[in-house]
């Protein structure tokens, strides 16, 4: 026995991550998201090598990640996303189908470089009815359907704001959302209209199982049987084959919105000829509140993006002096390492301190990515990596390789393989979060190390994919 698991279902696991960081949703207002980084020593640091492990679906895979997590940022912007398409001339685009799942090869939407976003109805076809490439870039953004010179006919969705823009698009996805209100002055404002003017049960289209054999343009006629009314259709002919079916009356149809009809939700087309045979003939339904009712639907997203831009130390959070992260996370409500509730900060540390009783030089014992040792009686088994280090402050955390016995105020420390480079711990500070606290909903590992530095404006785009 087979089964699916269907995009809408994908799309609402999705929609209630949206709404919990949204607090959308009754009792959902007091979670808190935030975006995680770790990862500052080499992957095998033991080995001097740097290739990242592929992440596995394991309680170890997550917590290993805890271990080496340095710092987190709150969430600063979120939108459900698809694969971009940029409309390119002289490229063949699929019409909207019904009958397909996910992203197909050929692309049935396109971004235009005004980032405006189309779907498309029905793509330009010779007199032979085979399927050419799109030349003409559409720019209307209202609800009607122009039929442009070469042929296509594309639905106008939304225009991408700058502010979406900046937050979302990459160069592999784009932004899509639902629009819940515009005034007419507002970005979305076009995105709402084509919305509200969303007709459910429409016909936009057909899609030909067989030609058949023996049609001829004077007795061959398409009909519309179903719930609906209204949907109308004519047949293309070649060597007496079916070789598609449009929408209109004829040809020179001008308005196709007056043929999709209304009301379908089931329908059989029916082809009648005098000389033809064996043609057989689907209905493609837009999705069923109408095309452009739900542009997430239409372009059958099942991907979030969340969005942060940490600047600089990040109100003193985030290590920068040349430091760098080769982990991100999605973490949900982590907790406040001093009391236990829910850390609700803009952003936090998670890494440890120490303060020594002696200054570092830059440039003669200031080094990062190295192992601090206990020397002294009662801590020699204690061992981290280092983090950052800033004057007199060591920034470092622990992992199975350091070990997790603690460091003691008052101990001595070696820091690196220089036996005279030796400190003594004057004040121990606590991070602000704790990394073992919240869910963790995402790992991704990079290849190359992210450097930071106390001028970096980083650009974190992480991509929750169903």
């Amino acid at each position: 026995m087979t089964a699916i698991i269907t995009d809408k279902i994908k799309r609402l696991f999705l929609t209630q991550l949206y709404d919990e960081a949204e607090g959308l949703k009754k009792g959902d207002s007091d979670n808190y998201y935030y975006i995680g980084i770790g990862r500052s020593q080499l992957w095998s640091p033991q080995n001097s090598t740097d290739n990242p492990p592929t992440p596995t679906h394991s309680e170890r895979n997550e917590r290993v990640f805890r271990y080496n997590a340095q710092s987190i940022k709150a969430i600063e912007a979120f939108s459900f996303v698809v694969p971009i398409r940029n409309w390119t001339q002289n490229t063949q685009y699929s019409q909207y189908n019904d009958n397909i799942t996910g992203q197909p090869a050929t692309s049935y939407y396109m971004k235009t470089e005004d980032n405006n976003v189309y779907v498309c109805i029905r793509n330009g076809k010779n007199a032979l009815g085979a399927v050419q490439v799109s030349t003409v870039k559409p720019n209307h953004t209202d609800t009607t359907l122009p039929i442009e010179t070469d042929g296509y006919v594309w639905k106008f969705l939304y225009t991408i704001s700058v502010t979406d823009n900046n937050n979302f698009l990459t160069s592999n996805y784009m932004p899509v959302k639902f629009v819940d209100s515009a005034l007419p002055t507002d970005p979305d404002a076009p995105q709402y209209a084509v919305q509200n003017a969303a007709v459910p049960g429409q016909i936009i289209g057909y899609r030909v199982v067989n030609g058949g054999s023996g049609y001829d343009s004077a007795s061959t006629t398409i009909a519309i049987e179903g719930d609906g009314s209204g949907a109308t259709a004519y047949p293309v002919i070649s060597a007496g084959a079916i070789t598609a079916v449009e929408v209109g009356e004829s040809a020179g149809t001008l308005d196709l919105l007056n043929f999709f009809g209304s009301g379908y939700n089931q329908a059989v087309v029916n082809v009648t000829s005098s000389t033809g045979v064996n043609a057989s003939v689907l209905p493609v339904f837009a999705h069923w509140n109408g095309l452009g009712a739900d542009a997430r639907e239409d372009l059958r997203s099942t991907s979030m993006m969340f969005h942060i831009k940490p600047e600089g130390s990040v109100n003193d959070d985030w290590i920068t002096g040349g430091q760098d992260y080769r982990q991100i996370a999605l973490w949900k409500n982590p907790y406040d390492s001093a009391n236990g509730n829910k850390f609700t900060a803009t952003s936090g540390r998670l890494m440890k301190k120490m303060v020594v009783t002696e200054r570092f030089i830059s440039g003669t014992d200031f080094t990062d990515n190295v192992l601090i040792t206990g020397i002294s009686i009662g801590d020699s088994n204690a061992q981290a990596w280092v983090d950052y280090v800033e004057d007199s402050t060591i920034w470092y955390h622990q992992d199975e390789y350091t070990g997790f016995t603690p460091f003691q105020q008052g101990a001595t420390i070696q820091y690196g393989n220089d036996e005279e480079d030796t400190k003594v711990i004057s004040e121990l500070v606590a991070p602000d979060v704790d990394r073992f606290s919240g869910d963790i909903y995402f790992i991704n590992n990079n290849a190359e190390a992210q450097p930071r530095t106390i001028g970096s404006t980083d650009d974190i785009k992480l991509v929750v994919q169903l």
